[in-house]
């Protein structure tokens, strides 16, 4: 990731099921993870569940040739089938694989990438300007963090990187992405979220402002605690969110422009980067945002964010 970002969201496009080629290694049906297709012919019982249209389908209801997503009382709705699961702007919805996770996407334009939510050892991405055509861009790198020094090298479990972002990627009117997570011995690979679009930045065309110190995150938790009279605490697990909340100084001139990116944004989560410094990472964040836009002096506004992080590290 560039450390030049600083006060930047990532505008998604919608990639469909018809976007992703041959060559992904995730199947329409995975039968990996215990997938079925629906079939017209069989009969469904009560806590069925099958993919159908990219879903996952639960039957709440007997039923023999009732197509999922055509009566709400017989099929609901479980979430993603795990081809798309790492396109639902969720990050609670993973998609998993042994050995490796491949998509080869073709969207529209877009000039960023951002994954969340990944699990592996090694990432690749190989961007090409045609199908069949040649490489413009590309990254590859083991998902480990560096070690901190000689001790933590030494002594102590390097952490894994579980988010990567690319920005400035040159346009194609025909570009293929290839995203490959590996991991060796057949070992379990995920990724939460994959996000292809634009980054567009809220500090704009003008040559200073952008994250103000005393930005803060708050890591919020979603665990169930029940404290029993005798002192006792039962515990579930759920997942976590990542809030952040941040002020963002630009130009006067850029005021307008910045409160026309906040109304583009709402109602849909996207990933928003505070700055590209790595120790500053904990201040990234996906998720829904909002905000306000005051003007705090004649040269310069102030843009006040609050994004509401969608939560992770839950079940599916």
């Amino acid at each position: 990731m560039s450390t030049d970002v600083n006060a930047v969201l990532l505008i998604p496009l919608e990639i469909t099921a018809a976007m992703i080629a041959a060559g992904t290694t995730v199947p329409v049906v995975d039968s990996s993870v215990g997938e079925v297709a629906w079939s017209n012919s069989t009969a469904y019982v009560v806590d069925d569940q099958v993919n159908h249209a990219d879903s996952l389908w639960d039957a709440i209801a007997d039923n023999t040739g009732v197509e999922p997503g055509t009566d709400a009382k017989k099929w609901f709705r479980a979430g993603p089938s795990n081809r798309m699961a790492a396109f639902d702007s969720e990050l609670n919805t993973v998609t998993r694989r042994a050995g490796e996770i491949k998509y080869v996407v073709r969207p529209d334009f877009f000039t960023g990438i951002g994954l969340w939510g990944m699990s592996g050892e090694h990432l690749n991405i190989k961007i090409y300007d045609e199908p069949g055509g040649n490489v413009v861009e590309e990254y590859d790198a083991d998902l480990w963090e560096q070690a901190a020094g000689l001790y933590e090298l030494l002594f102590m479990p390097l952490k894994r990187r579980t988010q990567h972002y690319m920005q400035n990627l040159p346009l194609y009117p025909a570009a293929e992405v290839h995203i490959s997570i590996t991991a060796a011995g057949g070992a379990m690979c995920e990724v939460a979220l994959i996000s292809i679009g634009h980054w567009d930045t809220l500090v704009g065309a003008g040559t200073w402002g952008g994250t103000e110190y005393d930005a803060e995150a708050e890591i919020k938790g979603y665990s169930y605690l029940k404290r029993e009279e005798d002192g006792t605490v039962t515990r579930k697990r759920r997942g976590s969110a990542n809030n952040v909340n941040c002020t963002v100084v630009v130009p006067a001139d850029e005021g307008n422009r910045a409160a026309e990116l906040l109304h583009l944004v709402q109602g849909r989560p996207v990933a928003f980067i505070a700055s590209g410094l790595p120790r500053y990472e904990y201040l990234n964040g996906f998720g829904d945002v909002s905000g306000t836009v005051r003007a705090a002096g004649p040269n310069h506004a102030a843009i006040t964010l609050r994004i509401e992080g969608a939560v992770q590290g839950a079940k599916q």
